[in-house]
């Protein structure tokens, strides 16, 4: 994202998350990096963190077997898909937060 304030909130939510998974925390800090989103006019990022959040609602988690079904590493898929937020000017980053948003969809 473009904004510092926004970054912070996604460095924020990357640290708490890698520390315990905390469902209600998460979506809390999903919705306020939404908001933050929404400032900077950003569908891409609005979606994925409402898509994630309801995502999360459902199912307790954010288990949703994207990083180990690509390959990208020992990283959780929130992680993963936070680092492609941070850099989300990329297109290759957008291509995957979309590819990530169509299998929470096909999840939901």
């Amino acid at each position: 994202m473009r904004e510092a304030k926004a970054n912070l909130a996604i460095n924020n939510l990357m640290k708490d998350s890698s520390k315990k998974f905390d469902g209600d925390k998460v979506v809390t800090q999903l919705q306020e990096i939404r908001t933050l989103a929404l400032e900077e006019k950003d569908p891409t990022v609005v979606k994925i963190c409402r898509l994630a959040s309801e995502y999360i609602g459902a199912k307790g988690n954010f288990d949703l077997g994207y990083v180990a079904e690509e390959e990208i590493g020992d990283m959780t898929d929130l992680e993963y898909l936070l680092e492609l937020m941070l850099k989300v000017d990329k297109p290759a980053n957008r291509e995957e937060i979309q590819e990530i948003r169509d299998k929470i969809k096909g999840e939901l």
